[in-house]
């Protein structure tokens, strides 16, 4: 299996219980996300070791961020520290480092929502969206523009703990329906025109490294 590529995926949560709220933000990096429907509403899913914090906050709160990286050295210094476990974040420790998290307030769900979402009682807080620093104001304000996306996470998806989640052994299988979608590259006007090339598909991970795609066969 270690010869077989994976997708590289960071996933942010916000811990319900803690305080304040940038001490209760959660990540961890994924190599087994993939999705599971388009229909009637999309529907990925990933797989935890348990004990995590991270998996912790997101069963508790409900909700949960997933960031596809980009593929370069950046991206993957950044999945593997989001690997050694929370307590070992450079992110959340305050060392000097190129990323941040911005606050992003969730969707509110809708009252004709097909899906029965059972989360806890807590208001929902803003989730950790992970951000290239810059010397912008921007660094400073609440994240709630979809196009708030930097080009090292082309794909972020906002998502609710779907309550069809299952325990197998050691680990956790975490199923969650997206609600949204926070892409600028979805919304450029050549975004369906462009051709797609190796630099265009997101960081992989095999063989206990991180790889950017290759050619076309």
């Amino acid at each position: 299996m270690r010869r077989v590529p994976y997708p590289v995926a960071i996933i942010t949560a916000t811990d319900p219980h803690d305080t304040p709220v940038e001490k209760a933000f959660r990540g961890m990096t994924v190599s087994s996300f993939s999705t599971v429907t388009l229909s009637p509403e999309p529907v990925i899913s990933f797989n935890v070791k348990r004990p995590s914090e991270t998996l912790t906050a997101l069963q508790s709160s409900g909700r949960f961020l997933v960031h596809l990286l980009a593929p370069g050295p950046a991206t993957a210094a950044l999945a593997r520290d989001f690997s050694r476990g929370n307590h070992n974040l450079t992110i959340v420790s305050g060392e000097s480092g190129n990323y941040q998290f911005l606050p992003h307030a969730p969707t509110p769900i809708p009252e004709d929502a097909t899906t029965p979402y059972t989360f806890s009682p807590h208001e929902p807080r803003p989730l950790p969206l992970l951000q290239r620093k810059t010397t912008t104001t921007q660094t400073t304000t609440q994240a709630v523009d979809h196009e708030v996306v930097s080009e090292d996470f082309p794909f972020v998806f906002e998502c609710r703990l779907h309550p069809q989640g299952i325990e197998i052994h050691d680990h956790t299988i975490v199923v969650g329906t997206v609600v949204r979608a926070l892409s600028a590259h979805l919304n450029r006007p050549d975004a369906k025109s462009k051709a797609t090339t190796a630099s265009d598909l997101c960081l992989t991970y095999a063989n206990t490294r991180f790889w950017a795609m290759g050619h076309e066969i």
